[in-house]
């Protein structure tokens, strides 16, 4: 029986180790246009953001935008069809969602997100998906949260977000919800914002993160 409580997990950082694959397709579509982006680069500052609005932070000719979009979209498929590289923490805790309303909220776009769930063989476990394409403003404005919350029928207080990244905290508190942050991607300092910080995501107790009683 479905219980009026959700858990929101962000995909990649979270579920699957994918920002090094991301962090590759935009070194190898940048380096054309002259630009060099380090992976301290990319982990410090573009890794909340959708693919367009990195690109529009980086390139020196947006009239190159849309090539560049797509050159980069190609580049990660590639890169993810070879394997989708698992956080197995990450797992274990979706694999204790019985009784949870569960959504997604990706800010990657909806192709390669739903090819992700598929090949894990998890996409059955979410009852809202909610990828970069489905809404104006992508995280860390609350927009993604509020609109998964609002599909699995639930009022924000009583979801719990499972994020990676400094922007994907910023989101779920402007959302009004509880937030675990794991440190897959960024150092806990990076993290604070978040009710709890965790480098293993199957030690989370997901019910005390509740508004109604907080961190125990």
């Amino acid at each position: 029986m479905t219980d009026d409580r959700g858990v929101i997990f962000d995909l990649d950082g979270v579920l699957i180790n994918s920002e090094p694959l991301h962090c590759c397709a935009f070194q190898d579509v940048l380096a054309p246009y002259g630009v060099t982006v380090t992976e301290q680069d990319y982990y410090a500052e573009y890794l909340v953001y959708s693919d367009r609005e990195v690109l529009e932070r980086l390139l020196p000719d947006l009239g190159a935008l849309d090539d560049a979009v797509a050159a980069k979209e190609r580049r990660y498929w590639e890169l993810l069809e070879a394997g989708v590289p698992a956080f197995r923490d990450g797992l274990a805790l979706l694999a204790r969602t019985d009784g949870w309303r569960v959504g997604l909220v990706t800010g990657s776009i909806r192709r390669e997100a739903e090819l992700a769930l598929r090949t894990l063989g998890i996409r059955g476990r979410f009852g809202a998906v909610v990828a970069r394409e489905d809404c104006r403003r992508g995280k860390p404005d609350p927009e993604p949260y509020l609109r998964a919350a609002g599909v699995l029928g639930l009022s924000p207080p009583r979801c719990v977000v499972v994020e990676d990244a400094p922007g994907g905290v910023r989101a779920a508190k402007a959302a009004g919800m509880a937030c675990v942050a794991v440190t897959h991607s960024c150092p806990r300092e990076q993290l604070v914002e978040a009710d709890l910080v965790v480098d293993d995501l199957a030690t989370v107790e997901m019910a005390s993160l509740l508004a109604h009683g907080g961190p125990q």
